[in-house]
Formats: structure tokens, sequence, C-alpha cells
């Protein structure tokens, strides 16, 4: 991809250079689902440093607001990666300038986007409340669309974890509508779009937290639709969306007692490379491996072979200093 060189003498944006700049960050946003994390955090820390030296010179009024909009996603982007690296500090740091920039540009989508990477460094800390009240919060600013569809989805798995049915079915009922109507409606751009494939391994996570057969079969059938649905798509089929989905199924199949099923799903992902195994794909293959050490399963020759494979995919996983991939 073209790096948008930084005018000299030029002080103004003018709208061609801002279309150029949008492109860039769209396809950028593409990029996340088909590229790790790492790949793409140097391009994306280059163009929101070049972004950010734009905004310090004078430009026009109805241009400004539109630069920040760019500067916020990029800072989002970033966000983003380092909570999938496990770098949950600087996700947090980068999600206060990301806000900061939304409020300067008024942007609803944005906000919503932010609120989602905030409830998702919640959850796989473990702060399953603050997961739920983060999304829910972040709903304010979404309505409708891609936008409602990703922070009911993760208000009702982090609902889930808390062991909370009544608010799981709430969110999931408002997810679900949103599934079954076009969210093609805001018009975003790559992992700024949240697809309803991932929706569904959402719903499989969810289903799953609460427990018991019925909800683990409720948990299978979502996790096998959003396999499905990911694999449909090229432009959707990004490795780790799929990893998360098989390892939900994976899950579901271990509830149920399948371990065979299990297995052949878990090492499908087992085989990921070391920069897609991401905090999430590492945590959900934890969960596995928890399972797996259950009385359920400790005498069988299989559960332990899948433990070993396990712990040599967690010994090398994605997580990285972001410090020295910046550059």
């Amino acid at each position: 991809m073209n790096r948008v060189p930084v005018p000299g003498s030029r002080a103004g944006v003018d709208h061609d250079l801002l279309d150029q700049l949008s492109g860039q960050v769209r396809a950028l946003a593409a990029d996340y689902l088909v590229q790790s994390p790492i790949a793409l955090v140097n391009p994306v820390w280059r163009l929101r440093r070049e972004v950010f030296e734009l905004l310090e010179k004078r430009q026009r009024p109805s241009l400004t607001a539109p630069l920040y909009s760019l500067a916020g996603r990029l800072c989002a982007l970033i966000a983003h990666a380092s909570a999938d690296l496990g770098d949950p500090v600087a996700a947090e740091t980068n999600t206060r300038t990301a806000w900061l920039c939304a409020e300067l540009a008024d942007d609803d989508s944005l906000r919503a986007f932010i609120r989602w990477v905030q409830s998702n460094v919640a959850y796989w800390g473990g702060d399953y409340p603050g997961a739920a009240r983060i999304a829910l919060s972040g709903r304010r600013h979404a309505t409708k669309g891609s936008n409602l569809l990703r922070l009911a989805s993760a208000e009702a798995r982090a609902w889930a974890a808390c062991g909370q049915t009544r608010e799981v079915e709430q969110a999931l009922t408002v997810a679900q509508a949103e599934r079954d109507r076009t969210t093609g409606d805001d018009h975003q751009a790559g992992v700024f779009r949240f697809e309803p494939g991932k929706a569904a391994y959402y719903a499989s996570e969810a289903w799953l937290a609460l427990g018991g057969v019925p909800n683990a079969r409720l948990a299978a059938r979502e996790a096998t639709e959003a396999l499905g649905l990911l694999q449909s798509v090229p432009a959707q089929r990004s490795p780790e969306l799929v990893a998360a989905a098989r390892l939900d199924l994976c899950n579901a199949h271990l509830a149920l007692s399948d371990l065979d099923a299990a297995a052949g799903e878990l090492r499908e992902v087992l085989s990921l490379p070391a920069d897609n195994r991401t905090g999430p794909i590492v945590g959900r293959v934890a969960t596995a491996a928890g399972t797996l050490q259950s009385p359920e399963f400790t005498r069988s020759a299989l559960s332990r072979q899948l433990l070993d494979e396990i712990a040599l995919f967690r010994a090398c996983p994605a997580r990285r200093d972001l410090s020295d991939a910046l550059t």
C-alpha cells in the first residue's frame, strides 16, 4: 500500500488528499481481517503520525472534522491491535486518544467502535461486569446497523460470563434483530464493520457460558453458522475470526461430551501461525484446556495428546511489546 506523503510547504489539505487518506484507512481496515495484527502496526502507526502532522497545520474548518475522524480510526486500530497482542495498557492509551478525536469529529460510529474495543479489553482481562457496562454505554452511539450488532453481541457475551441470563437474552434479541436485517447501511470497511458471522460466534460464547446441555446445543448451532458465514466470503475469511469460531464450536462439542468432534476443530486451530495467535484466540484455547483437564476427560489418551499440543501452541503466542514494533 502506498503511503501518503506529508505535504511540505503546503499547509492545507484539499479534498483529493482527504479522499486519498480515507482510502488508505479503509484499506488498512480491510487488511486487518486478512493479515496478522503485528504486520499492520507499523503501517497504521506511520499513517497516524502523518494525519496528526496535518492536523497540527492550519486547515479549513470543513476538513478538520474528517481529519480528526481518520486520526481517531487509526488510533482505534492501534488500540485493537494492542489488545490482540496482549498489551492492554497500550490499548487503553490509544482508545483515550481515539475518543478525543471522535469527540472533536463528533463521530458516533467511531465512538461505538472504541467502546467495543474497551469492552473487549475488559472482557479478556476478566472484568466481565465492566465489559458489559462499557458495551451497554456504547449502544447510545449505535442505533442500527453493524455498530449496534457489535455492541449488543459484546454485551450479551459479557453478561453471560456474569451468569445474568435475563440480560443475555435481552442483548441477544437486539443482536438477532440486526442479524436478520441488512447491516450494510453504515458503509464501514473491513474491521470497522461487524459481520453476522462474527456476531454468531459471540452468541455461541454467550450460550456456552450460561451452561447446560440445551445451551451447549445452541452454542454449537451458532458456531457452525459462524463458520459457514465467515468462510463463504473471502474478504471476511480472517484467520483469527475463523479460528475463534472453530474454538467456540470445539468448546461446544466438549460441553456436549463429544471429544472426537472437539479434537477435529481444535487441531485445525493449533496449526495457526504464531503471529495469528492473538490474546482472544489463546484465551479460547485455554478454555478448551481447562475442560480437557476435567474428570470427564482426564482418562482419555486423546485428551492428554490434545493438552500436550495446546501447551506447545500457548508457548508461542502473538504477544508483543509494541514499543519494539513501532518504528
